[in-house]
Parts: structure tokens; C-alpha cells; sequence
């Protein structure tokens, strides 16, 4: 949803006097961002005795519950403070951005990636990176995604301070890396992203009809990223370019630098945690990597958040816990095998939110099912059944067992290699995920996608571009740059 830009000034004055920084609203009150962020169930006291399809429906509410996480103030903190900032250096109506614009779009009419280097004495200020890392389902990507919701996706100017200024604002994106090492797959998760956001056909201009190479599309990335004003960007599944193969144009830590950080862009990067003690290890012009070996310091290593595993004693773990396990869910008011249910719990589940919350789901499905299908319904049904909840978890969590034995043992590295699924690389959660992730597969066997491996070397005027303009418009040089 774009929304109406509504300017606020900020406390910091640097801030001020831009359109951009001034239509984020910064939320100062860690209770009320906790507040806002807390997902609950409406748990009915009368819950046992509604009819099975209400009880199913009530039920549902725990597939969406959140208890933020401890990091989620910092987290917060961290990124409007990268984003705000970031825009001090873009102000829309400075001459140097409106001159930065400019050069992009002249090195996308070349056909070749914006380089700061090439245009001396004028360049964007070189933005940050904040790394979130993590063992996969303890919730690094929701935190994330999470504390991104709270400033609204997309603004729509129409002017300021008196002067038109009729642009949309993208505040932030969200986007994949490819499972595979494709810079088309790459740039068309970007596109669409930006697409599913403001409406646009990027995607369809740029990547759809196979006309251009990966040069020129990474180009049009800087571009789009740029005439939208993107303030900040998050890149989940980073360690997949750990299974890039070294073939042309393969993304690596230092393209992701010069599409986004290199233009001022901040960025958000999560990963495995095996995959950035991988990355560690990796040498100088290593193509993962790039040119640059101190790369990986500027990009994984200076700020770190690492999201562990929840404790059995831990306040996350209980905080979630008690919500997937409200009072009004709670079959039988004797408790006295709750710490041993809680326990048994945790065991099965790692203490990894994406396992607790399905397990939870599950379980009470179990004990909601067997109820109501008998007639005697007063005898021997417990909610906390350490029994029943083996039995769940052996019928609905068997397929990736394997995976979470190796994290009870303390292997991580055998833990990421088995949640995930082959083809698609990524994890899942349940047998039903990895069933589903398996038939998904077999559907999409069609034709890789495909990259033009050269580029064409013809070079267009350098002119301005106008936000009406296809993708060969722009590369003849036609219109007006959006200023």
C-alpha cells in the first residue's frame, strides 16, 4: 500500500528540510514499538465448547503469533538510524544528487554498472552494511521483516514546502537471494519486489523479454533503485552465493556492495551463521567474494546481531511458549506435568520458533480432534501430554528429524544441510512443507533461466530519463532524467 507522505521534524536537525527523511515517522517508545509488534491469540474462554469449526479457527491464530525478539529495540534502532541518515547524502532537490542520478543513468546507457571511481570529485557517500545471522528457523528473517513494517513500505509525494514534487518513495525492499547463481534470477527478484510494491513493470522491461546482459541489467537495478528513492534494502539467504559456481557475472559480496551500498543504499544482509564462518574463510579473488578481500569485513563483519538458539530457561522461549499454550486452549485445569510438557518441548523443538509455533499448531489440532470424536468427553484428555506431543511430532515432523537430531548434537553445519530442501534450497519446517517443497520442484523442472553472456558495446547519448520511458527508450538516450 503507498500511502499519502506526512512530513514530521525530527529531533536531530541534520534530518530536516528533505522530503525524504522527513516523511519517516521514528517510533521513541520501546514499549509501544514491543506493543505494536506483539502478536497474540484471541483465545476464548468458551473455546471447548464452540462447534469444531470455530475451535479450527481459533486455532489458526497461532500460525501468526509473534513475541518480538530481545534484539528487536536495537534492530530497530539500528535500521531507521542507517535510513535516515542515508538520505542526508539524497536529498531530491540537492544538485549533487540530482548529478549522482545523472551519472547512473549515463552508465546505464553505456551498458555497463554505475562505478563511483569513474566520475571523480563527485560520488555518493558509501553507505553501511548490518549483518543478522543465525541457524535457519530461529527467526532472524521475521525479526527483521518485522521491525522493517513498522515505517510504511511506500510513500506518495505531491509536493513540499510548496514545491511539486510528485514522486513515490520506496523506504525499503525485501528480497531473496537466488538459490542459483543467476544474475538474472537475481535482478528479477529485485524488479519484482519493487513491481509488487509501487505497481511498476520493471521486471517486465528488464528482465522478461531476454533483450539484455547482466550488465546492463545490474545497471538498471542502481537506476530503479535510485529514481524510487530506495532508503534501505534487505538480503536474506546470503550464504547461498557459498554455491555459486564460478561462471560470469555470478553475484558476489562485491557486486552486492556496488548495487546498492556503493550508491548509498544501507543494507541488511542475514545468513546462516555457518554460512558467514564459511565466508570467513574464503581467499582474495575467491569469486564468491570478488576483488576486494577486505569485503568481507566491511560487509559481514563490523555489525553483527546473532540470534541463537532459545534456552529452555530462556525469557523468549517461555514468552512464546505461554502464547502458544494460552489458558483457554488448555484442556484439563491440572497442570501439574506442565514443566515436564514444557520440557519435552523444547527438546523436540530446538527452541526454534518456526518448529515451536508448527509443533504447537499441531498438538492442539491433536487433542481438539480426538475430543470432539468421541462421546465421553470428560475422561482422560490433557492438553500437556508429553506422550501425545511425541506422537505429534513423529507423524508430522519425521522428514526433517535428521535435521533436528543434528542440531540436539550440536552440528549446525549437518542441521542447515538437512532442513533444506535439494532443488529449492530452502528450509522446511514440517513434513508437509518438505513434501510441498518437493512436488514444487518437480513442477518447476523447465529450462534454466538464461543470461546474455556479452553485452552490447553501443553507447547512447547521455540525456535524462523519463519515468514513462521503456527500457530500450532509456537506452537510446530519449526524454528527460527524472529530477
Amino acid at each position: 500500500m503507498i500511502l499519502p507522505a506526512s512530513y514530521n521534524k525530527h529531533l536531530d536537525l541534520n534530518l530536516n528540510n528533505n522530503p525524504l527523511s522527513e516523511s519517516i515517522q521514528v517510533e521513541l517508545s520501546n514499549e509501544k514499538l514491543i506493543d505494536s509488534l506483539t502478536i497474540l491469540p484471541n483465545a476464548q474462554d468458551n473455546y471447548w465448547q464452540l462447534p469444531e469449526v470455530y475451535q479450527m479457527s481459533q486455532l489458526r491464530q497461532l500460525s501468526v503469533v509473534n513475541s518480538p525478539h530481545p534484539y528487536t529495540q536495537a534492530l530497530y534502532n539500528k535500521i531507521m538510524s542507517l535510513k535516515l541518515f542515508g538520505y542526508t547524502h539524497r536529498n531530491p532537490f540537492s544538485a549533487e544528487t540530482v548529478k549522482i542520478n545523472t551519472n547512473i543513468a549515463h552508465s546505464l546507457r553505456e551498458k555497463k554498472l554505475y562505478k563511483p571511481e569513474n566520475y571523480p570529485g563527485l560520488a555518493p557517500t558509501t553507505a553501511p552494511s548490518v549483518l543478522v545471522s543465525g541457524e535457519s528457523g530461529t527467526g532472524k528473517t521475521t525479526l527483521i521483516r518485522s521491525v522493517l513494517s513498522k515505517t510504511p513500505q511506500a510513500v506518495q509525494h505531491s509536493s513540499y514546502k510548496g514545491t511539486p514534487f510528485n514522486k513515490k518513495q520506496l523506504n525499503w525492499l525485501s528480497i531473496d537471494m537466488p538459490a542459483t547463481g543467476s544474475p538474472k534470477a537475481l535482478c528479477a527478484n529485485f524488479f519484482k519486489a519493487v513491481d509488487d510494491v509501487l505497481g511498476t513493470e520493471h521486471k517486465k522491461e528488464w528482465v522478461d523479454k531476454n533483450k539484455f546482459g547482466a550488465d546492463v541489467m545490474f545497471g538498471a537495478v542502481q537506476h530503479v533503485a535510485m529514481k524510487h528513492f530506495l532508503g534501505l534494502i534487505h538480503i536474506d539467504e546470503l550464504q547461498f552465493i557459498l554455491g555459486y559456481k564460478k561462471v560470469e557475472h555470478s553475484p558476489s559480496l562485491q557486486l552486492l556492495e556496488s548495487l546498492f551500498n556503493k550508491i548509498g543504499i544501507p543494507v541488511i544482509l542475514s545468513c546462516t551463521r555457518q554460512g558467514v564462518d564459511l565466508f570467513q574463510t574464503l581467499k582474495e579473488d575467491d569469486h564468491r567474494i570478488g576483488h576486494d578481500i577486505t569485503i568481507v569485513r566491511r560487509m559481514l563483519s563490523d555489525r553483527q546481531f546473532v540470534i541463537g538458539l532459545n534456552k529452555f530457561d530462556s525469557k523468549h522461549f517461555n514468552t512464546l511458549f505461554n502464547a502458544l499454550f494460552p489458558r483457554a486452549f488448555i484442556l484439563d485445569t491440572n497442570t501439574t506435568r506442565l514443566e515436564e510438557f514444557r520440557s519435552e518441548f523444547h527438546r523436540l523443538s530446538c527452541g526454534l520458533p518456526a518448529i515451536m509455533t508448527r509443533l504447537a499448531l499441531l498438538h492442539h489440532e491433536a487433542v481438539q480432534h480426538d475430543f470432539n470424536k468421541v462421546t465421553d468427553q470428560s475422561k482422560g484428555f490433557t492438553t500437556l501430554s508429553p506422550e501425545l506431543l511425541r506422537v505429534v511430532y513423529d507423524q508430522q515432523f519425521s522428514l526433517i528429524d535428521p535435521a533436528l537430531i543434528a542440531l540436539r548434537k550440536h552440528n549446525p553445519e549437518k542441521f542447515e544441510s538437512l532442513i533444506r530442501d535439494i532443488a529449492t534450497k530452502k528450509p522446511t519446517y514440517s513434513n508437509s512443507e518438505k513434501l510441498e517443497a518437493e512436488n514444487i520442484a518437480k513442477l518447476q523442472q523447465s529450462n534454466p533461466t538464461k543470461v546474455l553472456k556479452t553485452d552490447d558495446n553501443s553507447k547512447g547519448t547521455v540525456a535524462s530519463v523519463s519515468s514513462d520511458l521503456s527500457s530500450d527508450e532509456f537506452l537510446q538516450g530519449i526524454g528527460n532524467d527524472e529530477q
